[in-house]
């Protein structure tokens, strides 16, 4: 598979006339040929919030509380759910109240109202996905009309999240999220063509060795070569083709020891907040390897300007780290744990 990437040379020049070089990097993502530009910035000073001390102020007043859950947040009709709601171990799932599909849902992840992203456990991080498999199971037979499911988990308030509590926002319904359908159409056309962009992909990264960490289980931990967001894409991605709410025990708990571990790496580098996303099938087992994306998140300089800009209307990203640093850095921080 090749990895297509154009590196242009820039050159300004200063007030006295001194040439300055500079440079971006323009990379094709290999599935579904989407540019993202990394560029040559120097990085400023990130902020962020004193979460330790916003849990103190929040935690009264919040519904996903123990001691508020119950009282405070809706149930689902009995039909779809008997008793309303879904638990395992320390999570809890519970309606959207501010439904985006047709069957929304809430994972509380925690009773805690604050976790630091270090401090996940393996065992949290599982009860939750489990949760998300069952839920979208009992949707998918109760409502056979339905198509996609869309898992995502905004954490702190650079991420968009309006609540502290850890939660993870889950959907079942009638149309993928965009780039979760533009990667299953990619992968599905090409396989009508023999070929397996996905599978290629993997032997291509770790032929490199650049971008690729290892191995949890069935799991492929690597930096994305064409990253979304600011600053990097971790991610997660199954050895075989298959669909989340097929996979059995071993591999979510070894997906689960995976984020983990990119959740402590975004700490290593100084962030405290991030967007994770789940692609998969909804049920086609033999087309898509399901993935997991996380993109650290932070506000920038003293002013809080946002790390995200025009690129949201151009559905295009750019890119302060180069990944293949970040893969070393990672690499790095594993060997020193």
């Amino acid at each position: 598979m090749e990895l297509k990437r154009y590196k242009e040379e820039i050159t300004l020049y200063d007030t006295e006339g001194n040439p300055k070089s500079s440079w971006v990097e323009i990379r094709v993502d290999p599935l579904t040929g989407e540019v993202s530009r990394v560029i040559n910035v120097p990085l400023r000073e990130w902020s962020l919030p004193d979460l330790e001390a916003m849990a103190r102020e929040t935690r009264a007043s919040c519904p996903f509380c123990p001691e508020h859950l119950e009282n405070k947040t809706p149930k689902f009709a009995e039909a779809l759910l008997p008793g309303g709601t879904l638990g395992r171990g320390g999570a809890t799932l519970i309606p959207n109240l501010f439904p985006y599909d047709r069957y929304c849902a809430l994972i509380i992840l925690s009773k805690a109202h604050y976790v630091p992203l270090d401090a996940w456990k393996a065992r949290e991080i599982l009860d939750g996905l489990r949760l998300a498999q069952d839920f979208i199971n009992r949707v998918s037979a109760y409502d056979t009309s339905v198509n996609a499911f869309a898992l995502n988990w905004n954490y702190a308030p650079h991420s968009g999240s309006s609540i502290l509590h850890p939660h993870i926002q889950l959907s079942v319904g009638a149309f993928a999220s965009n780039r979760g359908r533009r990667m299953m159409t990619a992968a599905y056309d090409a396989m009508l063509e023999g070929k397996e962009p996905m599978t290629e992909l993997l032997r291509e990264e770790r032929s490199r060795g650049e971008r690729w960490c290892g191995r949890i289980g069935p799991w492929n931990l690597l930096f994305a070569f064409a990253p979304r967001g600011r600053f990097f894409e971790f991610i997660l991605m199954h050895e075989a083709t298959g669909c989340f709410p097929l996979l059995p025990e071993p591999d979510l708990k070894a997906l689960s020891e995976g984020i983990v571990r990119g959740l402590r790496f975004v700490v290593t580098m100084g962030l405290s907040s991030m967007n994770l996303s789940l692609f998969s099938p909804l049920r086609e087992e033999g087309i898509f390897h399901p993935m997991v994306s996380i993109s650290p998140r932070a506000c920038v300089g003293p002013h809080q300007m946002s790390d995200i800009s025009f690129q949201m209307l151009i559905d295009e990203f750019f890119a302060l780290f180069l990944p293949e640093e970040v893969a070393s850095r990672f690499r790095k921080s594993r060997e020193g744990a």
